[in-house]
């Protein structure tokens, strides 16, 4: 079938060509940006390259995960770890940057008990802090 197709005339082997060479590129594209994969693409717009984002370092957490101190600081309740918030989450939700380097396997590991580098906070909890006052 593809024969027939084939020797049938130019246009369908241009046609061939054409889409042959369009499935190669996408196909170039997609390892090339499977090096570059992030759970959420969209922290990377908003969230400093400090916060360890750019190593897939951050994720939404409830507002339970954290308790309200004075001072604009933060308690991460599964470490311990008192932080000031690093910045204002611009969707209203909760945001924690933690991971550790493990050295033997050479990459980052995200995990409820690594180091919180950032805090992210929404507008409405740090209003709701200060009215506690």
């Amino acid at each position: 079938m593809i024969g027939a197709f084939l020797s049938g005339g130019t246009r369908p082997r241009a046609a061939y060509a054409v889409a042959l060479a369009a499935m190669t590129g996408l196909a170039i594209a997609g390892v090339a940006l499977a090096g570059e994969y992030h759970s959420n693409p969209w922290l990377l717009s908003w969230i400093p390259a400090t916060c360890c984002v750019t190593n897939d370092c951050c994720w939404e957490i409830s507002e339970r995960e954290v308790r309200s101190l004075p001072d604009d600081e933060w308690e991460v309740r599964s470490t311990g770890q008192v932080r000031k918030r690093t910045g204002w989450s611009p969707d209203g939700k909760f945001y924690r940057c933690a991971c550790d380097y493990d050295s033997v396997e050479k990459h980052w590991i995200k995990h409820q008990g690594a180091n919180t580098r950032c805090l992210f906070v929404p507008m409405r909890s740090a209003a709701a802090w200060f009215f506690r006052q």
